[in-house]
């Protein structure tokens, strides 16, 4: 998860260059419906005879979230330079809730800035269907450039990776919302952790009207950007769909409203300025001590243990789900790593190599177990074998600050959870145009945790924009598109 609060580790060894001009988010602004034409290449590239040698001495530019999600391409740009023979070089950092305007932009600009790219997922079915992306098949095939995505874990190697039977994208994030809450108050105060969202918000009720251990019971993510998740999670649950076959919204339906209206509750006892709380200030109200629980995204146990507030006092569990209905993780965020595809042949394998590289398990591994990143398990193994995640980094210029518990039932309990979230995991939208879906139900969900509309308001207007946005792009298209998708979605074992 990504976080621009945080400075990049080590960013004096490379430069690193702030997002371009702001002009450039207006004018991509209107591009996210724009399927079909654009972009650079064909999807026609020629392989060498020897393609080590031809990427040897390259040097790559990347294109990226700023914040701590950085980290790692500082932590090992050395090492794979040694094993590889390609540098990198600029590291292009952009706002966390601007970087699909920029990519845009440059796409549509063809300059070919960026040799790499890392973007949300949900971005994917729109930056393929463009021709702004590579396909990266052919390269999968070279000896000794495989992926391994054997060892990547289902829902995201079915959704992360491919659109239109090609893959396009290397998943370097495994981002899923779980439930990361006080163990040493919960135990104190003899409270199971809650299964349903209605002992959710019984316990944060109790928290914060009934003790005077913590201020708060619990935190929630209001502020624009990915609000939506903690939408979906509830959402989801009750079995709620984006569309049906005809792509009529189904978001104005009785599990929206149980929805928003359990989050209502919830959001009674959390502080005042909840609705203004991303990803850095709820994390920092669980690391901090202020609140017993929140959902969160998996990488905030490892900082919660690094905390002098909650080191060795968390605990982590899946999100809790419905007595009549099921748990539901969302899985906003998360990142891949892709190819422009406007850039020469001998960029494009570079820039592959590279990133095929940095996600080998040698590398990955000690991103994701490391608490000075937001990256997190993405690979099997990653879970499997919990040791690491109690391990330094060697990659470090500081590797004991580095590990990420200090024991392994720690790492376990964490690995557990994370692997039992990711089972009830519940997909974001990621076809061609859906951006513009999310965008208009994260405006009206912050506006709902702000307060300044109430459930039936917030759905009816997420229903009228839907509708407008399906009209706006063609109904038969985005039938085609949505339908794909819930196949892969099925295909992963997340969607019913």
């Amino acid at each position: 998860m990504s976080d621009s609060h945080n400075q990049t580790d080590g960013i004096s060894r490379r430069r690193f260059v702030h997002g371009m001009s702001a002009a450039s988010a207006a004018a991509a602004a209107g591009l996210s419906g724009c399927i079909g034409g654009g972009g650079g290449g064909d999807g026609e590239m020629g392989i060498p005879d020897d393609p080590d040698a031809a990427v040897d001495g390259a040097s790559i530019s990347l294109a990226i979230d700023e914040g701590h999600n950085t980290n790692p391409f500082q932590w090992f740009s050395d090492s794979i330079q040694e094993d590889t023979g390609v540098e990198l070089g600029e590291i292009n950092g952009f706002g966390f809730t601007n970087l699909f305007s920029n990519l845009m932009t440059e796409f549509t600009s063809n300059s070919g800035a960026f040799d790499l790219v890392s973007f949300y997922p949900q971005y994917l079915g729109t930056f393929a269907a463009n021709g702004h992306l590579q396909p990266l098949d052919d390269m999968m095939e070279i000896e000794g450039w495989d992926p391994q995505f054997d060892d990547m874990l289902k829902p995201f190697r079915q959704m992360y990776t491919q659109w239109g039977g090609n893959t396009y994208a290397l998943p370097i994030d495994g981002d899923v919302l779980m439930l990361v809450y006080r163990r040493d108050l919960f135990e104190q105060h003899d409270i199971e952790v809650p299964e349903t969202w209605a002992e959710f918000n019984e316990v944060a009720r109790y928290f914060t009207e009934e003790t005077d251990d913590i201020d708060h019971g619990v935190a929630t993510f209001g502020k624009r950007g990915f609000a939506y998740g903690w939408f979906l999670t509830r959402f989801g649950g009750l079995g709620g769909k984006y569309f049906d076959e005809d792509m009529n919204p189904q978001i104005n339906t009785e599990a929206g409203r149980r929805a928003l209206e359990s989050w209502r509750e919830t959001i009674q006892y959390a502080p005042d300025d909840t609705a203004s709380y991303g990803y850095p200030e709820l994390r920092d109200a669980f690391t901090g001590g202020n609140v017993a629980m929140v959902v969160q995204w998996t990488d905030v146990p490892k900082k919660a243990a690094a905390s002098e507030a909650t080191r060795g006092k968390w605990g982590g569990a899946a999100v809790p789900g419905w007595e009549d209905g099921r748990a539901a993780s969302a899985m906003p965020v998360g990142r891949v790593l892709g190819v422009p595809s406007g850039v020469s042949d001998e960029q494009k394998l570079a820039a592959y190599r590279f990133a095929q590289t940095f996600t080998l398990p040698e590398y990955s591994t000690h991103m994701v177990s490391d608490p000075g990143c937001g990256e997190d398990p993405f690979r099997s193994s990653q879970l499997s074998d919990p040791e690491p995640f109690t391990q330094e980094n060697p990659y470090r210029d500081a590797p004991q600050e580095s590990v990420a518990f200090g024991d392994m039932e720690s790492a376990e309990q964490y690995t557990s959870a994370v692997q039992a979230t990711l089972e009830q995991g519940y997909p974001v939208p990621y076809w061609p145009g859906s951006q513009d879906y999310i965008n208009a139900l994260d405006i009206e969900i912050s506006r709902f945790v702000s307060g300044e509309t109430g459930v039936e308001e917030t759905l009816e207007n997420v229903e009228s924009e839907w509708e407008s946005i399906v009209e706006d792009l063609g109904r038969e298209q985005q039938q085609e598109y949505y339908s794909n998708v819930i196949e892969a979605w099925q295909n992963a074992g997340i969607w019913e």
